[in-house]
């Protein structure tokens, strides 16, 4: 158990060896001779993933693996690495956007860790949700019920989902969630989450880095999307260098705003400044809990507890026992936790934890104006090529 000074943190109790050897790959800081041989496998493991991406993409571009053409205008948003860019609020905001406009939306998923199939689960039909967690996953259980009116589809075979999206539910532009290596279905529009402080990491693809393809594959998207931009100087230059790289692609900058606040179980509403100066307890099963802990502490909360579990982690009355008793010194009042989280509870909680949950949105902004122009070009020439086709 690893713990810092202030707030206590729990990064290594939870999670699989996977997690932990893969974290001691990453920190640099860390030297030793048996991280150096770990390091050492990472590179070969990275060179052949490399190789076949390489190879892969190459299929491709040869249109020796099929691509799948919907009757309909496809936006893709999906990332360059591993880890939380933003993807799933850039859906959410795209899905609203796209909605407010006039469009018939759908969103399409491959879940993540919940119910593997090759059918179509129909999360959502835009009225009730159909599917829980469990089988789903919780980012497309998050987008079902932040998007009202909107079917949400999953399925390990994308491209029926999305011909369902469109003969089934009648959609007429469909998102892909995490669509970016997903090259099976083709899109009008790839927008490609990039987090502002270190888009590349060290440099290297996954497992030696957190790449999921080399740099130059950006050259398939039309949209960067810098997310948790703060203005810092890092973030000011990570801007800087993807405009004078990739000058013919629109860079926005987006950053994360606590939107709303709402009991776990009661889901009543509170204001957020209901939790200024309150002792608070966290956790956060997501890629990234230090950005959670750094908002919850912009809202004035004296933070005097967090737990950070591994992203997708599973919930369990046990565990968030065990959680509650772990910052009972620490006497906190109140505990928070992510919207990615709250979809994942068990049906009871414990006792002694009332839990609250922080809702977080993209704010784009300025930049907004950008991103929608994209948007409406890219939808603008599928229609023409429709046309074109019928």
């Amino acid at each position: 158990m690893y713990q810092e000074s202030g707030p206590k943190h729990y990064r290594v109790k939870y999670g699989g060896l996977a997690e932990k050897i893969y974290g001691l790959i990453l920190a640099e800081e860390k030297r030793n001779l048996g991280i150096t041989i770990l390091r050492a496998v990472a590179t070969v493991v990275a060179w052949s993933y490399d190789k076949l991406a390489i190879f892969r993409n190459l299929l491709f571009e040869l249109r020796i693996l099929k691509v799948h053409k919907l009757n309909c205008p496809v936006i893709s948003v999906g990332n360059l690495a591993v880890g939380g860019t933003g993807k799933t609020p850039m859906v959410i905001w795209l899905a609203r956007f796209l909605s407010e406009e006039g469009w018939r939306v759908g969103v399409v998923s491959r879940g993540y860790r919940g119910e593997e199939t090759k059918r179509v689960l129909v999360v959502s039909d835009g009225r009730n949700i159909l599917a829980g967690s469990d089988i789903s996953g919780d980012e497309p259980q998050l987008l079902a019920r932040r998007l009202p009116g909107i079917p949400v589809l999953c399925s390990t075979k994308r491209a029926l989902a999305a011909e369902a999206a469109v003969e089934q539910f009648r959609c007429e532009v469909v998102i892909l969630d995490d669509g970016f290596q997903h090259r099976f279905i083709a899109r009008n529009l790839d927008v490609v989450m990039l987090d502002s402080q270190k888009p590349f990491g060290n440099g290297s693809l996954f497992p030696r880095g957190i790449l999921r393809e080399r740099t130059k594959a950006l050259t398939r998207a039309q949209a960067l999307v810098l997310s948790r931009f703060d203005g810092s100087a890092q973030a000011e230059q990570t801007h800087k260098n993807l405009v004078n790289q990739w000058p013919d692609r629109t860079v926005v900058t987006t950053t994360h705003r606590a939107t709303r606040l709402f009991g776990a179980t009661t889901q009543r509403e509170h204001p957020l400044s209901s939790v200024k100066n309150k002792r608070l307890a966290a956790f956060a099963g997501i890629s990234k809990p230090d950005d959670f802990f750094r908002t919850v502490r912009d809202l004035g909360a004296d933070l005097v507890h967090t737990a950070a579990l591994p992203d997708h982690y599973p919930l369990t009355i046990e565990l968030l026992t065990s959680l509650a008793q772990e910052a009972s010194e620490q006497n906190p009042e109140l505990w928070l936790t992510t919207e990615k989280d709250w979809v994942r509870l068990p049906d009871d909680l414990p006792d002694s934890m009332e839990l609250w949950v922080l809702a977080v949105e993209l704010d784009l902004d300025g930049d907004s104006s950008l991103l929608k122009a994209v948007v409406q070009r890219s939808l603008t020439t599928s229609n023409l090529t429709l046309k074109d086709s019928g």
